[in-house]
């Protein structure tokens, strides 16, 4: 699962790697996001990204044939992951969290969270520059200069969005005890958009006895893009292929 604003041809790193470990992976975008419908980084309720996550993990297990099924989410799409297994996902063999986006790294302003409330109910899909740069994201030169070229990043949010993900955030953050499926979460310890100090908070909280926790060494929001990627892609098989 990509993160917000993002798509999941940016994770064509880490699909090749898993591939070539002789993983299947299956990934797709989510309402808002690439190449799928739905205004852009917009929701009506924070929810409905779930339903696009239910769907297609019905669909894979159908596909699957019995074979066991991990999941995969970055950021946005880690809070996501978060929320399904909290729900009692089935058929989960394991779950991994890249830099879950938990909490802001960095707390917004209290005059803009007002403004976001109040934008959530006037304007719910008004388009907001987000401030987020590429060089937040990795220290890798050819992968910043994708995503600033890439037409289908989005480096906007919009108000709705902004207040059901937070309270999406303590929802997931207040239920993590609900977590029973396997889990290993990593995140950068540089990481200026999702706090790692919440992934860990988490992390504790988890209520699986079969958990695992990394934090990389000067790696930004997206280790799975970043500078020393091959580590991060090493330990993600290796912890696959422990739980098989």
């Amino acid at each position: 699962m990509h993160g917000y604003g993002d798509h999941i041809r940016r994770y064509r790193f880490v699909t090749e790697a898993l591939v070539a470990d002789g993983f299947a992976v299956h990934g797709f975008d989510y309402r808002g996001h690439g190449s799928a419908d739905g205004p852009r980084g917009f929701c009506t309720r924070w929810p409905e990204y779930l339903d696009d996550l239910t769907l297609a993990w019905e669909r894979m297990r159908k596909a699957a044939g019995g074979q066991k099924l991990f999941l995969l989410g970055h950021s946005h799409g880690g809070l996501m992951v978060a929320h399904f297994l909290e729900r009692g996902a089935e058929g989960v063999a394991g779950a991994v969290l890249s830099a879950p986006y938990f909490k802001l790294a960095l707390a917004a302003p209290v005059a803009k969270r007002a403004a976001a409330r109040m934008g959530s109910r006037v304007f719910p899909s008004l388009r907001i520059k987000s401030g987020l740069k590429p060089e937040d994201l990795s220290h890798d030169p050819e992968v910043i200069r994708m995503t600033r070229e890439d037409p289908l990043y989005l480096d906007i949010v919009t108000p709705r969005w902004f207040v059901e993900s937070g309270k999406a955030q303590d929802e997931a953050l207040s239920q993590a005890r609900r977590v029973t499926a396997p889990i290993f979460i990593f995140c950068g310890s540089n990481d200026g958009v999702a706090a790692p100090a919440a992934a860990r908070t988490f992390f504790e909280a988890v209520g699986s006895p079969d958990k695992k926790f990394k934090e990389y060494p000067g790696m930004l929001h997206e280790p799975l893009n970043e500078v020393g990627r091959e580590d991060v892609f090493r330990d993600i098989s290796g912890w696959i292929s422990a739980h098989l």
